[in-house]
């Protein structure tokens, strides 16, 4: 008999239950916006003809990562385009030689304005080249479930170290869903068209078990099991890390070439985990302050996060600490805070939002900390403050499509 702390039945149940197209009428009171961005009238889309700049000024101003794109000329769906692909196009075309061993060893780093104007003239270029593939589904679909969705659309089953370049062999965090609706007018009335309704995440996955999760708890034992008992701690030796002196662009370099979601961040060798570098770090860049790129990773999330950011970012604080903070002008003037520019990174990022669990916390608990931040990656540290494991949304979708079949005993049955 399987363990029954790693019994998901009932989550995994609820999954096969739920149609796609209730869980659109849902999904949308479930999300939390901040009154200070504009607001969703329909989803976002972008055209192949649009550049690089455009792209990311309209993801920066709905402070979204990813949009679903279409072709110019027909208006079909071409694939998903987020920040990380603009990312890994610029270091494709501009800076191919950061992908090769041994090469940051022997030059010399990159500057802001070199980065900067690099950038912008890279910005110029469409969008066309850089997006990736996302499954498309029908929101009319009567059968099309969420089991279906995280198994089929997100691939999540697939092995965490298989890593391939061709979209059926890929990880996805998202997928699009269209409607047939009615496009041009004609003298015989509407032409029915293809039309992009809906982005669902595996974030949004989330949210749904969520908001259901006293339910789940009660029937299923492996919400109430630890990361720990769930297998989910990789050792320290496992969590990918780089020290905050590392430029991001060599950190984005090697998140490309090791197809890694994230990086811990370190003050020193073996030092405690003071950050994260992700997507989400990412979000709001835009061409102009691609010269950022080059400063050491902790400026940079010094920069992006500023500590009267507001309502525009989910935080976790670290109480009792006095923030940092850093300006893309002052970068350019080197005018950074006397810790970061003498590599005192423990005291410079004491106050970097951070968001870690312990061995001990439940399933229950990470999947409500990944919710209720708005983040996609919950450390685990142990007391040291080392990590030994990053969960997210993918390994916790994984664990619920590979759960076990375990059903609890019935009650004559323990006679």
């Amino acid at each position: 008999m399987e363990d029954p702390k790693k019994c998901l039945a009932a989550t995994k149940k609820l999954l096969e239950e739920t149609k796609l197209r209730t869980a659109l009428v849902t999904l949308p009171s479930l999300q939390v916006r901040s009154d200070a961005l504009p607001k969703l009238h329909e989803t976002i889309k972008l055209k192949s003809n649009t550049t690089v700049a455009e792209a990311l000024k309209v993801l920066a101003a709905y402070n979204i990562l990813s949009a679903p794109a279409v072709d110019a000329s027909t208006n079909e769906y071409i694939g998903i385009i987020d920040v990380m692909d603009t990312l890994n196009g610029l270091l494709l075309s501009v800076y191919p030689e950061l992908l090769r061993e041994g090469y940051v060893q022997t030059h010399k780093r990159l500057s802001m304005t070199e980065l900067e104007t690099i950038g912008l003239d890279f910005s110029s270029q469409t969008i066309a080249t850089l997006v990736h593939g996302g499954d498309l589904w029908y929101r009319g679909d009567r059968e099309s479930t969420l089991y279906e969705v995280v198994q089929s659309g997100f691939r999540v089953g697939l092995p965490p170290k298989v890593h391939s370049p061709h979209h059926h062999l890929r990880v996805h965090h998202r997928i699009a869903v269209f409607d047939i609706l009615p496009g041009e007018e004609t003298p015989d009335g509407p032409i029915p068209e293809w039309q992009i309704t809906d982005v669902v995440s595996q974030t949004d996955i989330l949210r749904l078990l969520a908001s259901k999760m006293d339910v789940l708890a009660a029937k299923d034992q492996g919400m109430g099991a630890s990361i720990a008992e769930l297998g989910m701690i990789q050792g320290i030796d496992a969590v990918a890390t780089a020290t905050a002196d590392t430029p991001v662009i060599l950190i984005l370099a090697r998140m490309h070439k090791e197809k890694l979601s994230g990086i811990g961040i370190i003050g020193h060798p073996g030092g405690k985990l003071l950050g994260n570098l992700s997507a989400s770090d990412l979000r709001g860049l835009i061409p102009e302050k691609f010269g950022a790129l080059a400063l050491p990773v902790g400026a940079f999330l010094l920069m992006m996060h500023p500590s009267n950011a507001g309502g525009m970012h989910h935080h976790i604080e670290k109480k009792g600490e006095t923030r940092v903070n850093v300006t893309y002008e002052d970068a350019l003037l080197d005018q950074l805070p006397a810790s970061v520019k003498e590599g005192r990174w423990d005291e410079a990022l004491a106050g970097l939002p951070l968001l870690c669990c312990t061995p001990a916390t439940t399933l229950r608990e990470a999947i409500e900390l990944l919710v209720q931040q708005g983040k996609h990656r919950l450390y685990c540290c142990e007391e040291s403050g080392h990590a030994v494991g990053v969960v997210t949304p993918t390994d916790i979708l994984r664990a619920i499509v590979l759960a076990s079949k375990y059903e609890p005993l019935s009650p004559s049955s323990n006679k």
